[in-house]
């Protein structure tokens, strides 16, 4: 009995003084940060990377102790860290900044440890205490959002039990102004709710952002709008594997309950959404009418041809009764009038005639369906995103007293971007298009090296005008023997590529054998002098000065490298910037410049780093993961590249950072490179998720520069590692993945 008090006492000491070894704060004094620097980017928006840590927590990085009560338990939102996450509040029930994620870094080697420290046991309601090192994810991003990441090294207590803190109520506009594209982040209203529970009235299904994902906009009296975000396991809003249920466009939302977050990737740039979290969440009006599958025949329309159009009308369980389906449709020179549509309900099949109309009219038309209390349902476009939105787009045609042209195909006057030539993804008109090859396979690889939304192939253009340029996709053995300055002749299907389920390239894939080639080594039409802002952050797919030129080649003069590293989910893209703004770059193309700091170990490739400066630069148009991006073909694309050659250290960098190890996962060595703006001591280690030192790489003077240092894994078991930067108050820390 004595021996069991003993060893109680001496654990209780053992803990405490652990606890009493980082400083204990709570979670709104990990989250709030000044309502000015949030001003500030309410202003700025995205347009300056730098200033990314005007949102981020002021103990980023810090190791502290936090307490809070579990609002959702582990398992419940499964979308990252494999469930073991909790999302607790602040046990003072604030208002505002009470939220926080917690999000331990593990691989499915590791979940044990996670099972062993006591995450499971947490319910709702628990006050837990426990300590972790304050992050931000994604680093580097004004859309990062806060979290905490145990150290399970650090015990987990279980110190009460309490009332769950009820959802705040807010409006969508508290977080993004007007509609995406187009509108603004609200940072100075929006992030004090960052991993709060909020509760949203009032809203319109505006439209499905990833179909996947089963995510979709929704949209409110004021135009504000606001996308959610599929955190949740099997219900009727997930999961994303195994199918799920999509209100219907146009659904009116009584109420959304769900919790406020940042998401990664594609759809990063919309800011703030919401991730319901259970059954019940999410509370829909009565049905509105489902409107799909618009068809027309013929696709290309000749002079004095009738244009049959059908769409399929239906009534979604729960919802009323349909009444009539009509079609409205008018010309340039006439306004829209509406038909009744003969609806025959055995096959949902509503259908109608277009009078043929005289060459080069421009044709408009969108579908209505009224339900029994003359509710109107539309579609009006192909467009996954905006379809029942006329503003956006309508479906439309030209009548062509001739054969049709690239410019046919790309041209839209509608901010949806959408080829009047294609149908609902990925149907489309058989067409044969001719045009002067711009790029083959010794321009932009057969498979994409870019990891996230790339390119490959082939592309064509018919001049330099405006809409002249499009991409083809097609077997090798089909394509391989075309190549850069042939005059062709393809036949093949019009497409929209969709990209995530939401963006859309413009392409003629399934190009039939054979290829015709007229002639060879013509000279490729000359590239567009444009601007990369023309291309920047906020340009949305449909732009009308962006749009033009999907496909084409064009040309920025006097370009700096102004970041190696811009999107976290891709470290193969890079941004350049004339000072109008940054367009990204994919690396598709077979030139040998890179951002990528280890494969300066093959002396072919240059390794650019920010401030390096190029003459000019040529490539491709492409648009993919919710941005137009860049796609230089060869090395002769590049003008001349000033401060190449430096070594490490030369380049003075502004800011203190540390980049992602290159590869990752890897086996068994990996490159790891950081940047220091002065000079000064640093270390550079390697520690185990028990927060155990494995390996010391830099320990010592450095002067001011870039530096890189490789790091090998021989005798580490497979896991999760963890790689810390210090240089004097200044520390970073990034995880890194051995996989043998």
């Amino acid at each position: 009995m004595k021996r069991s008090v003993i060893f109680w006492v001496l654990l209780f000491f053992s803990i405490a003084k652990v606890f009493a070894q980082y400083p204990q704060v709570t979670i709104r004094q990990i989250q709030e940060v000044s309502i000015d620097s949030l001003r500030l980017l309410d202003s700025l928006q995205g347009t300056q990377l730098s200033r990314w840590t005007l949102q981020a927590s002021p103990y980023y990085r810090d190791t502290v102790i936090v307490t809070g009560v579990c609002v959702v338990p582990a398992k419940v939102l499964t979308y990252t860290a494999l469930g073991f996450n909790l999302l607790i509040a602040d046990t003072g029930s604030p208002s505002i900044w009470g939220g926080l994620f917690v999000r331990p870094n593990i691989s499915a080697a590791d979940t044990i440890i996670a099972i062993q420290w006591g995450i499971l046991n947490v319910g709702p309601g628990d006050v837990v205490r426990f300590g972790g090192y304050v992050d931000e994810f994604p680093s580097a991003s004004v859309f990062s959002s806060t979290q905490i990441v145990p150290l399970f090294s650090i015990p987990l207590q279980i110190i009460g039990s309490v009332p769950i803190p009820p959802p705040v109520l807010r409006r969508i506009s508290d977080f993004y102004s007007s509609a995406y594209p187009g509108g603004r982040v609200r940072f100075s209203t929006g992030e004090p709710y960052e991993s709060m529970r909020v509760l949203l009235r009032n809203a319109l299904v505006h439209s499905y952002l990833n179909v996947t994902n089963c995510t979709f906009n929704m949209i409110d009296s004021s135009g504000s709008m606001m996308s959610t975000y599929n955190t949740h396991p099997p219900g009727p809003w997930g999961p994303p594997i195994g199918g799920c249920t999509l209100p219907p466009i146009g659904a009116r939302v009584d109420s959304i309950r769900g919790f406020i977050l940042t998401t990664s990737g594609s759809e990063m740039s919309q800011g703030y959404c919401i991730g319901p979290i259970y059954d019940g969440d999410v509370v829909l009006a009565v049905p509105a009418l489902r409107l799909t599958t618009a068809r027309r025949s013929p696709i290309v329309v000749l002079p004095d041809s009738a244009v049959n159009v059908t769409v399929r009308a239906f009534k979604v369980q729960g919802g009323r009764d349909i009444d009539s389906v009509k079609l409205c449709y008018g010309t340039t020179k006439r306004p829209l009038v509406e038909v009744p549509m003969a609806y025959t309900p055995f096959d949902s099949t509503a259908r109608a005639v277009i009078p043929s109309q005289p060459a080069n009219s421009f044709v408009r038309y969108f579908f209505k369906a009224l339900d029994s209390l003359h509710t109107a349902s539309i579609l009006s476009s192909y467009s996954s995103s905006a379809h029942d939105d006329t503003s956006y787009g309508f479906f439309f045609y030209s009548v062509l007293n001739r054969p049709i042209a690239i410019r046919d195909i790309q041209y839209t006057p509608f901010r949806n971007g959408y080829s009047p030539y294609a149908m609902e993804y990925p149907y489309g008109a058989v067409v044969t298009i001719s045009g002067i090859v711009t790029a083959d396979t010794n321009d932009i690889r057969l498979n994409p090296r870019s990891l996230v939304g790339g390119t490959f192939g082939w592309y064509m253009q018919s001049g330099n005008a405006p809409w002249s340029g499009i991409w083809i996709v097609g077997p090798e053995s089909t394509l391989a023997v075309v190549r850069r300055g042939d005059s062709i002749s393809v036949t093949g299907i019009v497409q929209e590529w969709q990209n995530f389920q939401q963006n859309t390239t413009t392409r003629i894939t399934n190009v039939q054998y054979p290829v015709t080639i007229h002639s060879s080594n013509n000279a490729v039409p000359s590239p567009v002098n444009l601007t990369t802002g023309t291309f920047g952050p906020r340009v949305a797919n449909g732009d009308p000065n962006a749009e033009p030129y999907e496909g084409m080649l064009v040309r920025f003069n006097n370009v700096q490298v102004t970041n190696i590293y811009p999107y976290f989910s891709d470290p193969t893209q890079y941004e350049i910037d004339d000072g109008s703004g940054g367009v990204w770059v994919h690396r598709d193309g077979t030139n040998t410049f890179t951002n990528v700091p280890a494969d300066s170990v093959d002396p072919t490739w240059t390794v650019l780093r920010e401030g390096n400066r190029i003459s000019y630069v040529i490539g491709v148009i492409h648009f993919s993961a919710n941005r137009y991006k860049f796609v230089p073909r060869s090395n002769s694309d590049f003008g001349t590249v000033t401060g190449i050659g430096e070594t490490p250290g030369k380049f003075v960098p502004k800011t203190f950072a540390l980049a992602q190890n290159y590869p990752n996962p890897f086996n068994p060595s990996t490159t790891i490179s950081y940047q220091l703006p002065t000079q000064g001591h640093v270390t550079l280690k390697v520690y185990d998720v028990l927060g155990r030192e494995v390996a010391t790489l830099v320990s010592g003077e450095l002067r001011a520069g870039e530096q890189e240092v490789t790091f090998d894994g021989h005798g580490l078991a497979t896991g999760v590692y963890f790689y810390r930067l210090q240089a004097g108050n200044l520390a970073q820390t990034k995880r890194l993945v051995l996989l043998r």
